[in-house]
């Protein structure tokens, strides 16, 4: 049967291991607590760590400082407040008290009230990254939520002008310290976050720790932590802490920090944002130039299809055609007058019988003025057959009759029958005086 150590003489205990068990259960039951009482038997080691008793009027414990945690000088006699956890000195069983933190007693109502504050708001997670909102990549409308007459909010304009005059700075003042200030903060908070600002810094210069003790209060931690806008911390300088800093989305060490943050690369993103633009420039001026070529290339294929470039082509078809048309009856004519000169000359030089001669002469002069008045006629009939075909064909006369021509407005192809369109085409019918556009609503067939 198994027994517990310590039990029976069989599994007694050794000191070793009482000590063990001792010091796991002192660390698992007890976390690090305050303490308080006057220094006494105080000692360093060659290694720097600190050893000495805490007592008050009635009892005393050991404690021990060990050089890494605090580097704070000690005084025999001096009352303190110290943050520390139960130990166990194993090798003698010692009792002791392991020091985080150790401060004059005379400090500590205000530290030990921060300490607790902070845990207290730490254990509700409003310490957390993962609660904090990202401040925009950009701000451009910046609540300040500080006193008008402290130095710090000079100190802000200045550097936020001198970097980045884009932007739009609302003040909303109230007094950064005494026993009112944390409500009119609150207030202030609450009547900038209704505003839509980008983002709202929450600042004061430096001072004692009386002096920003305001930045220390609950409710306007719980008031930071509840706000839409997120909050820019800077309170005191460097080595100053406040509960503000800590539950506050960003934290600056001090103002003229913050308004450096808040500023931004000015210049950098004016210099992007004037490339930009040059380059939206070129841009735009080649689409420009690609949509011009388009019109004059959609102009130029309107103006081969019109009407009047169309009848151009048929009058000079019908110039050529007149200009063959004389060209044949001059060829003609040459050859009936170099027959006649040469009969004439045949006429001649044969010598024949004057007055048959003369007499086929005559009838020949006949024949001939007929045949060319035949010619002629036939000529005359010829070319004005042309140009009445050519005048019926002219689209003007057709038009000047009371017809016209209708086309398909996408392509402007003459349109001779009902298939051709469908409902819902438009179409443009050209008249002598002008044109119409149409929509086909109906088609009906024959």
């Amino acid at each position: 049967m198994n027994t517990q150590p310590g039990q029976t003489t069989q599994n007694a205990f050794s000191p070793s291991a009482l000590n063990q068990i001792l010091k796991k259960h002192l660390n698992e039951q007890f976390g690090s607590f305050w303490l308080t009482g006057e220094i006494f038997e105080l000692y360093q080691s060659p290694a720097g760590h600190k050893y000495f008793t805490l007592k008050d009027s009635q009892s005393g414990i050991k404690c021990v400082m060990f050089k890494q945690k605090q580097n704070t000088p000690l005084a025999k006699g001096s009352q303190v407040i110290i943050l520390g956890n139960l130990s166990l000195y194993t090798p003698k069983g010692d009792l002791q008290v392991n020091v985080l933190r150790i401060m004059d007693a005379g400090k500590g109502d205000l530290a030990q009230q921060f300490m607790l504050l902070k845990q207290k708001l730490q254990q509700a997670g409003l310490f957390e990254q993962k609660n904090k909102q990202q401040l925009p990549s950009m701000i451009g409308s910046l609540a300040i939520v500080t006193s008008p007459k402290g130095a710090a909010l000079q100190d802000i304009l200045n550097i936020i002008k001198s970097q980045n005059p884009l932007i739009e700075i609302t003040l909303y003042p109230t007094p950064v310290q005494g026993e009112d200030a944390a409500p009119k903060i609150n207030h202030a908070l609450r009547v900038a976050d209704e505003a839509n600002h980008d983002a709202i810094l929450l600042t004061r210069g430096g001072g004692s720790k009386e002096d920003l003790w305001t930045f220390n209060d609950e409710f306007l931690a719980h008031q930071i932590a509840q706000l839409e806008t997120p909050v820019i911390s800077a309170v005191g300088h460097e080595t100053d802490e406040s509960i503000s800093d800590l539950v506050a989305d960003v934290t600056c060490i001090t103002p003229s920090a913050a308004a450096q943050l808040i500023s931004g690369d000015f210049r950098q993103s004016k210099h992007l944002l004037t490339q930009q633009k040059q380059l939206l420039s070129l841009l735009v001026q080649d689409k420009l130039r690609l949509f011009q070529q388009q019109v004059d290339s959609r102009g130029h294929a309107i103006e081969k299809r019109h009407p009047s470039n169309l009848l151009k082509q048929q009058e000079a078809a019908l110039g050529t055609a007149e200009q063959k048309l004389n060209n044949s009856f001059s060829s003609k004519w040459l050859a009936l007058k170099n027959n006649y000169q040469h009969l004439h000359t045949a006429l001649i030089n044969n010598e024949p019988d004057l007055i048959i001669q003369h007499q086929r002469l005559k009838q020949f002069r006949q024949q001939l003025s007929n045949n060319i008045k035949s010619q002629l006629s036939d000529s005359h009939q010829a070319l004005q057959l042309s140009i009445n075909d050519l005048n019926h064909q002219n689209p003007l006369n057709v038009l000047a009759r009371g017809f016209s021509i209708t086309s398909r407005k996408q392509d402007n192809k003459v349109i001779t029958d009902i298939s051709q369109v469908k409902d819902g085409d438009e179409v443009v019918t050209q008249l002598k005086s002008g044109r119409i556009s149409a929509k086909i609503f109906e088609r009906l067939e024959k």
